[in-house]
């Protein structure tokens, strides 16, 4: 994926249509990688990123919002989430809760088979705390950067995600660990 520039944002809200342009191509494969983990078509997911583009556009030049607190990369994939959700409920794939303190709300499927590795993470996955599942999910599902997870949550720097992943996924192994 190549590097945004800097004022990729700024060009945004003031309508290069070269700049709508370089986040389409940034985000794409990531995206679409991203939106199939969902059970999606590949030209489903396609849809919902173009629809997340246009609505990455009217925010910026529309609106002129202003997205200091979190990588453009982000914005996009924050937007696209939700979009993947209206049309997982459109075609009735799963019913979810949001809930205000974790976005990241779990998808239950109909006729899902796990193999023995994945129904041991599962089990497992649900005896840490909150905020651990919070960072392992970020991070291993999400596929988000160390510093976009510092950017999108309230970690103070990159060293304390680090080490908090860290820690996280040893006390996750240890379970697993303990349980054979």
């Amino acid at each position: 994926m190549k590097e945004q520039s800097p004022d990729l944002q700024a060009r945004l809200r003031n309508d290069d249509k070269n700049a709508l342009e370089e986040v389409y191509l940034t985000y794409k494969e990531a995206f679409v990688n991203y939106g199939l983990r969902f059970n999606l078509d590949k030209e489903d997911v396609i849809d919902v990123y173009q629809d997340t583009v246009i609505a990455v556009y009217q925010n910026f030049v529309i609106q002129q919002k202003h997205i200091d607190n979190s990588s453009l990369k982000t914005y996009v994939f924050s937007i696209g989430k939700y979009k993947i959700y209206d049309r997982l409920r459109e075609q009735k794939q799963f019913v979810t809760k949001v809930d205000a303190e974790d976005s990241y709300e779990e998808i239950k499927q109909e006729e899902l088979v796990l193999s023995e590795e994945q129904t041991l993470l599962q089990k497992h996955f649900r005896h840490l705390g909150k905020s651990c599942q919070e960072i392992l999910r970020l991070y291993y599902y999400r596929n988000l950067t160390v510093q976009e997870i510092v950017e999108s949550t309230h970690y103070k720097d990159q060293n304390t995600v680090k080490s908090h992943k860290s820690r996280c996924l040893k006390k996750l192994i240890a379970l697993i660990k303990d349980n054979k």
